[in-house]
């Protein structure tokens, strides 16, 4: 009979847990809904546009120069850049193959149309993959730049170096810096 009595009161108070934080978030929704400036609250104070799950291509006389998705997007106009979560950039080259490449946050400066990403980038092409910690796009130029140690793989190779530059167009990839690789015997130039 004790437990039984017992058992009622911990079901009785769970059920009163669960109806009060029911009511809560209610009442929280319907506050935020009724005044959307709580809401705007929440946005950062230096935001004139923030964006979630957005998409965006740059063309040049007609032609695909890259796409880009990120979870979010904040447009900070008088500093003239575009704050992104959790962007992918795909860099489209002349011959048909692309560079895919994946990072934590990055930056668009919306007056240059320079690409800033970083935080564990990792980057593939049809060839190759590599990782480093940021990656900078110069689009006068077609040119992805690496100053922070760089890994690159292939089918036959690795090779490691303190910095890294690669043109989109001509696909001439420079290193420098302690560059140091692997080559397997198998590689065919």
């Amino acid at each position: 009979m004790k437990s039984r009595r017992l058992i009622q009161g911990v079901l009785l108070s769970i059920v009163a847990l669960v109806l009060a934080g029911t009511i809560i978030v209610f009442i929280g929704y319907r506050r935020i809904t009724r005044n959307p400036e709580v809401l705007l609250d929440l946005v950062n104070d230096e935001a004139d546009m923030q964006l979630n799950k957005i998409r965006q291509t740059a063309m040049k006389n007609g032609i695909r120069e890259w796409r880009l998705e990120a979870d979010s997007a904040t447009l900070l106009e008088k500093k003239k850049t575009m704050l992104l979560a959790n962007p992918e950039v795909e860099f489209f080259m002349d011959d048909g193959d692309h560079v895919h490449l994946t990072a934590e946050q990055g930056t668009i400066y919306t007056d240059s149309r320079r690409i800033k990403i970083s935080g564990r980038v990792s980057a593939n092409t049809s060839l190759y993959q590599f990782q480093t910690e940021a990656v900078d796009y110069d689009p006068a130029a077609r040119e992805l730049r690496a100053d922070t140690p760089v890994t690159l793989s292939g089918e036959s190779f690795t090779l490691n170096a303190d910095t890294m530059t690669m043109n989109l167009d001509t696909r001439i990839t420079r290193f420098e810096g302690s560059v140091e690789g692997i080559i397997s015997e198998d590689l065919q130039l």
